[in-house]
Order: structure tokens, then C-alpha cells, then sequence
């Protein structure tokens, strides 16, 4: 982790590694879906019915990214679990992934319902960038995540109800 300059009282513009690879653990199914031939894939044949809608939940995702990665508290260690608010957080973050993990596998095997649609493949991407915001102290992110989260399925549930 690298603190480049300070940008709040306890907030430094750096590098935090590991976001990275929170980031590209959120994106492993969609690197493994050319991979798993579909009959159907909803959310890839999805149009968007409000453009509006839809911009906003692409700068709200993109800025969970580069928040997480760019954004790091000021006496944040590299990997820190140490309290049991740390270790809260961060276990909610990880249980939302694995839940985002067992939506993909019923995805990949067909079952594309709007509910799982909803409920794990879309509420939890957003869940989990709110909670690593909780586990670093990184409210900027845990607020976008939030805000994310309604976004993100209000787009969807618009484009697929």
C-alpha cells in the first residue's frame, strides 16, 4: 500500500493492492463466462431502457473501484484484522462474494430468474464494495457502495422486470 498525498485529515490518495484483487475477484465470473457456453445470458442480451439510469450506475461502479484502490485511510496497514469490527466487515464482505459466486454458478447452469438476478448477481457486487469500505474505514466508498446498490438494481430490475 502506498500513500502518495494527503487529501482529508485521516484520508491519503495511494495505492492499496489488494483492492485490485477485490476488484478482479468481483470480476472472475465475467472472465470465466466465454468459457461456459449458455443457452441463454440475460444479463449480457439486457437493453437499457433508461439511459440516465444506466450512466449513473456506471460511474457509481467504476467510482467503487477507483475509490477502493485509490483512496486509503491513514493508518490503514496493508492487511489489517485486528478488531472485531475489522473482521465483521470484512467476513460480510467475503459471505458477499461467495453468495455473488454460488448466484454465477446457478446462472451458468441456466437458472436466470429476476430474483436471483437481484439478489445475487446484482445486490451483491455493491454489498461487497460496501463492506471492504467498512473493513478499511473508507466511508467515501462505503457511501458510494450503498448508493450503488440502489442504483444498480433499480437499473436492472427496470431493464429485466
Amino acid at each position: 500500500m502506498v500513500k502518495w498525498f494527503k487529501i482529508t485529515r485521516n484520508q491519503y490518495f495511494g495505492f492499496f493492492t489488494f483492492g485490485v484483487v477485490f476488484f478482479i475477484l468481483q470480476q472472475l465470473p465475467y472472465i470465466i463466462m466465454p468459457l461456459v457456453p449458455l443457452e441463454t445470458n440475460v444479463l449480457m442480451e439486457m437493453e437499457d431502457k433508461i439511459a440516465t439510469l444506466n450512466i449513473i450506475e456506471k460511474i457509481l461502479g467504476i467510482s467503487c473501484i477507483f475509490v477502493m484502490c485509490l483512496i486509503v485511510r491513514a493508518d490503514a496497514k496493508r492487511f489489517s484484522l485486528q478488531t472485531k469490527t475489522e473482521k465483521i466487515n470484512f467476513s460480510i464482505a467475503m459471505a458477499a462474494i461467495g453468495a455473488y459466486y454460488i448466484g454465477w454458478v446457478f446462472y451458468f447452469c441456466g437458472y436466470q430468474g429476476l430474483a436471483l438476478i437481484l439478489t445475487l448477481l446484482v445486490a451483491m457486487p455493491p454489498i461487497y464494495y460496501t463492506f471492504i469500505g467498512m473493513w478499511r474505514k473508507n466511508y467515501l466508498l462505503s457511501i458510494i457502495g450503498a448508493v450503488f446498490l440502489a442504483i444498480h438494481i433499480a437499473n436492472v430490475w427496470v431493464n429485466l422486470g
